[in-house]
């Protein structure tokens, strides 16, 4: 599905562009890193912002940073007055968090989210959003580790994907509004179907996850006997283990959410693995060579191509790996062959 601009004029519920936003007020619910990020860098595009918050350290964190322009931890009677509603709480929390909204929900208001799974929340957006409410789900590729308040950064969106998931039955129109204020706070933005894009984060988001806490427990299990573990602990150790210091609940939620498009993809990772750790153990060094240095250019590719900093070195030119998969799946068995074998891809 292409993106869309919004045009000039009206965009269903009221002036297109960023100039409809100057008049309309945003609440956003749940002010941690995604949350307040989003607060702040829309505030100055915004005629209001509210911010709405269990925890009312957040709410007062938020006032104090200039965020906000007022706020609520004691329920969402704040929403009567708001235009636009972001909801950027865990994908677990999102189905209550409508609910509890629903009553607060003006007609003609627009409502998104931030989840990082979105097939469920766009099932629940249909069973509690009233009528006259139009809903497209949202994900912004830009979570880090950290969370909380303090996690918050307006520039935090500035050159990363935030994709919208228009369905029905608001459809595209849903969407629309909200595309001039995200790239006004530095967002790209990618409309997709939302089992597309939970197809997707499955392997770029969500697998991640699992290696990165694998490897972490990994270490933990090993700490016993490695008693300078911490001292030797550097660049790789963090890097590759980064996600794992991200909120338990966060990834709890979407593992579970879209674990059925997740599984398949580690059944892919534990063939990789078998067939390195057999190419170390018979010691075939032309295959490890091989395997590395397709898997290397393949990586500096598909980070530049999405504007990641730091990818390092060069793709040597000539095709473009992120989409050649002439060489994918090269066996490195050592049977006495490399012949290109793809997998079957693991659509649930």
């Amino acid at each position: 599905m292409a993106r869309r601009d919004a045009q000039d004029g009206e965009d269903g519920f009221g002036p297109a562009g960023l100039d409809g936003w100057r008049h309309r007020t945003l609440a956003v619910i749940g002010l941690g890193q995604i949350g307040g990020s989003l607060a702040a860098a829309a505030r100055p595009l915004v005629a209001r912002v509210i911010g709405i918050d269990r925890d009312p350290e957040a709410v007062e964190h938020a006032l104090q940073a200039g965020r906000i322009d007022t706020g609520s931890a004691d329920g969402f009677e704040l929403l009567v007055e708001a235009d636009a509603v972001a909801v950027a709480v865990p994908v677990g929390a999102i189905p209550d968090v409508l609910e509890a909204a629903r009553p607060h929900l003006r007609p003609g208001v627009l409502v998104t989210d931030t989840g990082s799974v979105k097939e469920p929340v766009v099932d629940a957006a249909r069973r509690l959003l009233p009528p006259g409410v139009a809903f497209a789900g949202g994900h912004p590729m830009a979570g880090t580790e950290r969370w909380g308040p303090a996690a918050a950064d307006p520039g935090l969106f500035r050159g990363r994907t935030w994709t919208l998931t228009p369905a029905p039955p608001w459809g595209e129109a849903a969407a629309r509004p909200w595309i001039p204020l995200l790239e006004a706070v530095g967002a790209r933005i990618l409309v997709m179907d939302p089992e597309e894009h939970d197809r997707h984060v499955a392997l770029t988001s969500h697998l991640p996850l699992l290696v990165a806490a694998a490897l972490a427990g990994t270490a933990r299990r090993g700490a016993a006997e490695l008693p300078y573990l911490a001292q030797l602990v550097a660049g790789g150790f963090r890097d590759t283990t980064r996600v794992a210091g991200g909120h338990p609940a966060l990834g709890r939620d979407m593992l579970r959410a879209n674990w059925p498009r997740v599984a398949p993809w580690l059944d892919a990772l534990r063939e990789a693995l078998d067939q390195l750790a057999r190419a170390a153990a018979r010691g075939d060094g032309e295959a490890l060579y091989r395997y590395l240095d397709e898997t290397r250019r393949f990586r500096e590719a598909v980070l530049g191509a999405a504007g990641v900093t730091g990818a390092g070195g060069s793709t040597g030119g000539g095709a473009n790996p992120v989409n050649d998969t002439s060489t994918a799946g090269h066996d490195i068995d050592g049977n006495g062959e490399t012949h290109v074998r793809r997998h079957t891809h693991p659509h649930p």
